[in-house]
C-alpha cells in the first residue's frame, strides 16, 4: 500500500476535480435555488423569486427523516439459537445508530438521517466515514461522520475504493481544537478570520489529516479492512458518455441528480412568468401619465397618485392616464403549463394540502404513484448508504479488537431494548437488510390483510413467524411470539389474569387490594385440586405471593365471591366466576370462620412479609420451629 505524501494527496484531489468539475458544478447551482438566490427581471422590472425549490426539497427531506427504518436479519430456516444472533445484531446496528445521533447532537449537528437526507435530496450523491474507536480509557465508541458530497474526492479500485478524501475550509483556532496544531504563526500570516484546506485522506489502511503546506494528523491505522467512507449515487442511471459533433461527450453532471432534475430550467420561466405579473400589478397602482402642455415643457410639481395632491394646470394643459397594460391572452396557459410539468417532474400540490375536492380511492393512489416516482429513488440511496455503515462498522467490530458493547434503543415495534452484544454474537449473525418506508395508512390495512389471509383457514398458508417476518416485516418474531403467548395463556387461564392484576396492585403499592387477587388465586388453584409445590417466580417478581404451592390449610370460607345480580361480569376474555369482587369494585364478603391463626399486633403487613411468614400467618402451612 502507497504511503501517499500531501503532495500526492493534494493532486489526487485535484486531478478528481477536474473530472467531475460539471457535477460539481450542477450541485452548486441546484444549492442556489435551494437558497432562493433572487431572480433578476433586469434593471428597472419587478422581480419574483418562487420559493418551490426549497419548499419541494424540505418536503422530500422531510418524508425521508420521517419514513420508519427497519433493520432486519430474515429469519428463513434458521434455528432459534440462529434467530437470537440475528436479533442482538439488530438491536446492535440500531444501537449504534443511536449513539451516534447522540455524538451528532453534543456537536450541534443534525442527526446522521437528517443529513443524508439532505444531501441526497440536494446534491443527488451520498458520501461519509464509519468508525469505531477506542478513546483514551479503552471504551469504544462509534464515529459516523456524513461528508458533503461537493467536496468529496475518491479514487475507485477493482472491487471497492482506493482512496477517499474530504477537503473542507477550517479557521486556525478550528484547526487548533481538532489536531492541537497551531497554523496561525507569525510565520503563517494567519488570522482566525482566514480559513485553510483541510484534507482528510483514507486509504485501505491508513488516515491522515493535512493542509497545503503541514500535517495535522500523522499516518495512523484506522482498523478497518478496506477504505471506511461510503459514496454513492442517487437513481437508477448508470455512467454513461453520449456522441456528439464534437466527439464524446461526458455526461459526469447527470451522474447521481438531485431532486430538480426534472424541473431546473422551469423554475427560472416560473419566476420570469410571475415577475411579468407582479411588474403589472405594480404599474395598476401607478400607471404612467401624459402630460400635455403648448410647449411640451409642463412638467408635474406634485405627485398626482398622492392623496390630496393638487395640480395647477394653465390653458392649454391637461393630464391624462396611459392606460393598463395586459398580459397576453395565452400567457394564463403557458403559465398552467409550466406549472403542470413542475407538478409531473416534483410533487403535486396536494401533497401540501391544496386539495379543491375530495379525492377518491384511485385518485389517492395514482398520487402516491407520482410521489414514489420522486420518493423511492431517495429512499433507496438512504438505504444503501445504510447498509453500507452497517457492513463498515461490522466488519470492524468482529476483527477482535474491540470488547462487548452495550447498546440501547427502541426497534420497529416500538420496544426498548438495553444490552450488552459480544463481537462473536455479530459474527455469528446474518448479513442485515435495512428499509425506509414512506407509507401512507392504507399500506398498514394492506399487510394486515394479507397476514389475515395468510393465517385463515384451517390449515393456513404461512406459518405465523413467517408472516410476522417477511409480510409485517415485524423484528424479533420470537419476542412478539413469547408475548402473545402469555396474554394467550392470560386469557384462557384465570388464574393468569389474576396473577397480572396481583402484580400491578403490588407495584401501585396497592396491598388491600393484593390480598384479594391473592386469596382468589389461592381459591381456584385449591379448587382445581393443585396442591403439589410449583417453582418460585421468576426474579423480579412481587415476593408478596407465595412462591410454592400450598401444602395444606383449608380454602377460604364463607359465600363464593361472585358478582351479586346486576354487577359488571369483569373484563372480557375472564370468566365472572373467577372474577375477584375486588376486580368489580365489590369488597370481599367477611368469611365466618378465621382462616389460620389469628394475626397478633404488631405482624408486619403482607408486603413485608417473607413467604413462609405470609404462608404461616394464613394458615396454609405450618409455623417454623419457636415462631
Amino acid at each position: 500500500m502507497a504511503n501517499y505524501t500531501p503532495e500526492e494527496i493534494i493532486a489526487l484531489v485535484d486531478n478528481h476535480y477536474d473530472l467531475t468539475e460539471p457535477l460539481r458544478s450542477r450541485m452548486d447551482d441546484d444549492h442556489k435555488l435551494y437558497r432562493l438566490d433572487e431572480f433578476d427581471a433586469g434593471e428597472g422590472y419587478q422581480s419574483y423569486t418562487s420559493n418551490e425549490p426549497q419548499v419541494y426539497a424540505d418536503k422530500l427531506i422531510a418524508w425521508m427523516t420521517s419514513a420508519q427504518m427497519v433493520v432486519r436479519i430474515p429469519y428463513g430456516n434458521s434455528d432459534r439459537e440462529q434467530r437470537d444472533n440475528n436479533d442482538a445484531k439488530e438491536k446492535f446496528l440500531i444501537g449504534l445508530m443511536k449513539a451516534a445521533d447522540e455524538r451528532m447532537m453534543m456537536r450541534m449537528q443534525p442527526g446522521i438521517r437528517q443529513q443524508l437526507s439532505w444531501f441526497i435530496t440536494l446534491r443527488g450523491w451520498y458520501a461519509g466515514r464509519a468508525l469505531l474507536v477506542k478513546d483514551d480509557d479503552g471504551e469504544t465508541y462509534v464515529d459516523i461522520q456524513p461528508w458533503d458530497p461537493m467536496h468529496t474526492y475518491w479514487g475507485q479500485g477493482k472491487n471497492n475504493l482506493d482512496w477517499a478524501c474530504y477537503k473542507s475550509k477550517k479557521t486556525p483556532s478550528e484547526i487548533k481544537a481538532a489536531y492541537g496544531v497551531d497554523v496561525g504563526g507569525e510565520d503563517a500570516d494567519l488570522d482566525d478570520d482566514d480559513a485553510v484546506d483541510v484534507y482528510d485522506f483514507y486509504d485501505r489502511e491508513d488516515n491522515i489529516v493535512c493542509t497545503d503546506e503541514m500535517v495535522l494528523k500523522k499516518r495512523t491505522k484506522h482498523g478497518g479492512e478496506q477504505v471506511p467512507v461510503f459514496i454513492g449515487p442517487v437513481g437508477s442511471q448508470p455512467f454513461v458518455q453520449t456522441i456528439t459533433d464534437t466527439g464524446n461527450q461526458d455526461t459526469v453532471e447527470d451522474f447521481g441528480e438531485s431532486c430538480y432534475k426534472s424541473s431546473r430550467d422551469l423554475f427560472e420561466k416560473h419566476n420570469f412568468m410571475m415577475s411579468v405579473m407582479l411588474e403589472l400589478t405594480a404599474r395598476s397602482r401607478r400607471q404612467g401619465i401624459k402630460v400635455k402642455s403648448r410647449d411640451g415643457t409642463k412638467t408635474l410639481e406634485e405627485d398626482p397618485y398622492k392623496e390630496g395632491s393638487e395640480i395647477a394646470l394653465g390653458q392649454g394643459e391637461d393630464i391624462e392616464p396611459l392606460g393598463l397594460l395586459e398580459m397576453a391572452r395565452e400567457s394564463g396557459a403557458f403559465m398552467s403549463m409550466v406549472s403542470g410539468e413542475m407538478q409531473r417532474g416534483g410533487l403535486p400540490h396536494s401533497v401540501y394540502g391544496q386539495l379543491e375536492f375530495q379525492l377518491s380511492g384511485f385518485a389517492i393512489n395514482t398520487l402516491r404513484q407520482g410521489v414514489e416516482t420522486v420518493l423511492v429513488p431517495r429512499l433507496s440511496a438512504l438505504e444503501r448508504a445504510y447498509m453500507s455503515i452497517f457492513k463498515m462498522l461490522s466488519d470492524q467490530y468482529i476483527t477482535g479488537a474491540f470488547k462487548s458493547i452495550e447498546v440501547s434503543g427502541q426497534d420497529k415495534n416500538r420496544m426498548y431494548f438495553s444490552e450488552e452484544v459480544s463481537p462473536d454474537t455479530v459474527r455469528n449473525a446474518g448479513d442485515s437488510e435495512v428499509k425506509f418506508i414512506g407509507q401512507l395508512p392504507q399500506d398498514d390495512m394492506s399487510r394486515m390483510s394479507m397476514a389475515q389471509i395468510a393465517r385463515e383457514g384451517a390449515t393456513p398458508l404461512l406459518p405465523d413467524r413467517f408472516i410476522r417476518d417477511e409480510i409485517l416485516g415485524m423484528q424479533s418474531a420470537d419476542q412478539l411470539d413469547d408475548s402473545i403467548n402469555a396474554q394467550m395463556a392470560e386469557r384462557m387461564l384465570p388464574e393468569a389474569a389474576l396473577w397480572t392484576m396481583y402484580k400491578s396492585a403490588v407495584q401501585e403499592g396497592r396491598e388491600d387490594v393484593a390480598i384479594f387477587y391473592e386469596q382468589e388465586i389461592r381459591r381456584i388453584l385449591l379448587e382445581k385440586g393443585m396442591q403439589q409445590p410449583q417453582p418460585p417466580p421468576p426474579q423480579g417478581m412481587p415476593q408478596g405471593m407465595p412462591q410454592g404451592m400450598p401444602m395444606m390449610g383449608p380454602p377460604p370460607m364463607g359465600p363464593p365471591m361472585g358478582p351479586p345480580n346486576g354487577m359488571p361480569m369483569g373484563p372480557p376474555g375472564l370468566p365472572p366466576e373467577v372474577m375477584p369482587n375486588a376486580g368489580l369494585g365489590i369488597p370481599p364478603v367477611a368469611p365466618t370462620a378465621p382462616v389460620g391463626p389469628a394475626v397478633p399486633p404488631g405482624t408486619p403487613r403482607p408486603g413485608a412479609q417473607s413467604s413462609a411468614s405470609r404462608l404461616a400467618n394464613l394458615g396454609l402451612i405450618p409455623s417454623a420451629p419457636g415462631g
